[in-house]
């Protein structure tokens, strides 16, 4: 337990807003936990204090506390939620080198005064893509909670309007005007919906006027924000927007190793056996992740229910007999035999 001192110097830093006198107390806090031997904790409050350092303004402007969020001028619908998300990059199965991508730009993101003051710019715009449910939108959460900084999630079901000339393009500066006002991680999902191809001859002119109002936007942006975009359908995007990303970042289907390592993590708190885990992966390999994880929460929520603390035959059961019948309905949804598949990472 940290000393009456530092948690009243922590407290009294909080109260006057005193970003450095706050990070001072916390830093001490840290080391006495080090010296007690408490190393994990430790070292999750260093992981916390670093991700979430923001100076007073910064943090004043990404509140959404005082702020609302901007709705379309017909529906009166929001055109963006404000998240923050919970999962870290230990939760997920990710390949080293798509890691390795994401740690250098969130360096880059946490240096951004570092960089700006040698005439630098850092990573500003991701682009993800592939397979749906493959992991795209829980990435992207991860890396607004490894920085600390809240998610700015861009709903097209309000933004994109077909049937009023303009109104989309509108809605776009309405996201960007409301994106520049704070630091956040931007994230466009189901990105395809309003960067497809301008050579599209099944397409109208409206989408030709979003896309081309959507590249000024992007250029124009110069709020301190990482802007990430992901879709299901890259081969639709238009050539141009490939051009304005830093980074594309390709998400596959998992291989068994990858798969077994997210069955791993998600059956945890049910200490499943060797021979639990090889049942399920005899029967998902070759899912997505979230269809296998999917297949985890039925389990365990069959486990909480029946007041089980550890997972049995009958909920493996269970649990593959519900992910095979719902296979066989997509199956039957489709008429070329080929599951399509509906998960949202």
């Amino acid at each position: 337990m940290a000393r009456a001192d530092l948690l009243k110097s922590l407290f009294e830093a909080y109260q006057q807003r005193d970003d450095p006198g706050f990070r001072c107390a916390a830093s001490k806090i840290v080391r006495e936990e080090r010296k007690k031997h408490h190393p994990v904790l430790a070292n999750e409050l260093e992981r916390i204090l670093s991700n979430g350092a923001r100076s007073r303004d910064v943090s004043r402007q990404a509140s959404p506390s005082f702020d609302p969020v901007p709705v379309d001028s017909d529906r009166k619908t929001p055109l963006l939620c404000v998240r923050r998300p919970d999962r870290y990059f230990s939760d997920l199965v990710l390949s080293r080198q798509t890691l390795d991508v994401l740690a250098r730009v969130m360096l880059e993101v946490r240096g951004w005064d570092v960089l700006d003051a040698h005439g630098l710019s850092p990573t500003r715009r991701l682009l993800f893509c592939g397979p749906s449910g493959c992991g795209k939108t829980t990435s992207a959460g991860a890396v607004a909670a490894e920085l600390g900084l809240p998610m700015l999630y861009v709903r097209f079901d309000s933004v994109v309007v077909s049937s009023l000339l303009g109104e989309t393009a509108a809605n776009l500066r309405k996201v960007f005007d409301y994106a520049n006002r704070g630091q956040w991680v931007v994230f466009f999902d189901e990105f395809d919906a309003i960067g497809r191809s301008r050579d599209d001859a099944t397409e109208h002119g409206e989408i030709k006027r979003v896309v081309n109002t959507f590249l000024q936007l992007l250029d124009g942006f110069e709020g301190r924000s990482l802007v990430i975009a992901a879709t299901n359908f890259e081969q639709a995007l238009d050539p141009a927007i490939w051009r304005r990303f830093d980074d594309v970042l390709r998400f596959e289907l998992p291989d068994s190793t990858g798969l077994e390592a997210l069955l791993k993590k998600r059956l945890r708190p049910l200490h499943a056996t060797t021979l639990q885990i090889a049942a399920l992966m005899d029967v998902i390999s070759g899912s997505s992740f979230a269809e296998a994880e999917r297949v985890c929460f039925d389990a365990r929520k069959r486990c909480a229910l029946s007041g089980a603390t550890q997972l049995g035959e009958e909920d493996i059961a269970a649990a593959l007999a519900r992910f095979q019948y719902r296979q066989d309905v997509l199956l039957r949804a489709r008429p070329t035999g080929a599951a399509p598949s509906i998960d949202r990472e």
